[in-house]
């Protein structure tokens, strides 16, 4: 079944022990199958730091890189990265320690949000973005540092 993702959202829990929290910015690498998607930081711009036995909620939206929209009939079709087999099997997104500041994840709860342009009958041709999402769940408890000793440096989302 092929989908359209338009974004994807990540809640993460961090531990509760006192160095479960980081200051050292956390990366984030999207892949279709074997192909990277997008690169980007877990906190974008002024956000605030990964903080110890807290719940934070990221969230990456594709846009069009020539910054231009799409409209059919009116309606605005949000730009999308195409999953011609589905994103069962076929996305990961990688998460990378930048630092050695360890950082504990307790869990990530994950909804992609995916969509198609439907026809509405009756009308000579209206129709209507309808978007759908997919959670995902993953609970092993990771720690990311890029010191060896406290942890891994990346960890993989296979979605």
């Amino acid at each position: 079944m092929s989908t359209k993702v338009t974004k994807i959202f990540w809640s993460v829990q961090t531990g509760h022990a006192w160095w479960s929290g980081t200051n050292s910015p956390v990366m984030l690498e999207i892949y279709r199958d074997n192909d990277l998607l997008q690169r980007a930081y877990l906190e974008p711009g002024n956000t605030p730091r990964i903080d110890k036995d807290s719940m934070a909620t990221y969230f990456w939206e594709f846009k069009n890189p020539d910054g231009l929209g799409v409209s059919v009939s009116g309606t605005f079709v949000p730009y999308t990265k195409y999953f011609p087999n589905g994103i069962r099997g076929h996305l990961k997104v990688k998460i990378i320690a930048q630092g050695n500041d360890a950082w504990e994840k307790v869990y990530i709860d994950s909804t992609v949000v995916s969509g198609e342009l439907q026809f509405i009958p009756g009308t000579i041709d209206s129709s209507v973005w309808q978007e759908r999402n997919d959670r995902f769940y993953f609970g092993q408890d990771v720690v990311l540092s890029t010191d060896q000793a406290e942890g891994h440096s990346s960890w993989t989302l296979n979605y």
